[in-house]
């Protein structure tokens, strides 16, 4: 089968989040070592938004 993935133009939930929240969404997620593709997907919103705050990362 092929599939092709077309992006939604709605944001995600993440996007809808504050910049506050956001973060501690990442700090929290990686203190439990969740999977890296989803620190991946906050660092990709958070860069969107900040990248002059994402140097840390």
């Amino acid at each position: 089968m092929d599939y092709h993935f077309t992006p939604s133009p709605r944001p995600s939930s993440l996007e809808l989040l504050t910049d506050e929240q956001l973060f501690n969404i990442y700090e929290l997620a990686v203190e439990a070592k969740v999977a890296p593709e989803f620190i991946e997907i906050i660092e990709d919103v958070l860069m969107k938004r900040r990248p002059e705050h994402c140097e840390s990362f």
